[in-house]
């Protein structure tokens, strides 16, 4: 009886093991790069890489006090370093730290709570995919990428 919990446990091991690999799906690439706004680094801003026609793996990052971010991307719940290689559309946020002012919501069952807003400091097209102007393409290689944004 011991002998079957024993093989059992084990093949239970075995398969979680396995179904947790990190090997399936693509291989993701180094993406690094710096951003700057109005020619000065831009830090604790939010980089998104957006798969064109939505067949790829969002990848994101935060920018550093020099404005450089790094990307990393997950893949079957796992944090992946890096980019799956491919085009992108990139969306670059960044609000000041405190709310600028709140706005009453009702929720489904009636009550009533402050939900702060928050001011955009640079641009809000940068917040759009479709709309930043802002696209890259990620290779087979360690990719660096410099995005300029302006007033």
């Amino acid at each position: 009886m011991k002998t079957k919990i024993f093989v059992l446990y084990c093949l239970f091991v075995l398969f979680n093991l396995t179904s947790c690999s990190n090997n399936d799906g693509p291989q993701t690439e180094y993406v690094e790069g710096n951003v700057t706004f109005n020619g000065q680094p831009l830090p604790k801003a939010l980089v998104v890489f957006h798969p064109v026609n939505n067949t790829g793996i969002p990848a994101s990052g935060t920018t550093d006090e020099q404005g450089i971010f790094r990307l990393t991307s997950l893949r079957g719940g796992v944090k992946n370093a890096g980019a799956v290689a491919g085009e992108y559309r990139v969306t670059v946020s960044r609000n000041k730290d405190e709310p600028s002012s709140f706005r009453e919501e009702k929720s489904a069952d009636d009550r009533i709570s402050k939900v702060p807003i928050f001011e955009s400091l640079i641009p809000v097209k940068y917040n759009n995919p479709t709309k930043s102007g802002l696209t890259v393409t990620v290779e087979k290689k360690r990719n660096q990428f410099q995005l300029s944004l302006e007033k």
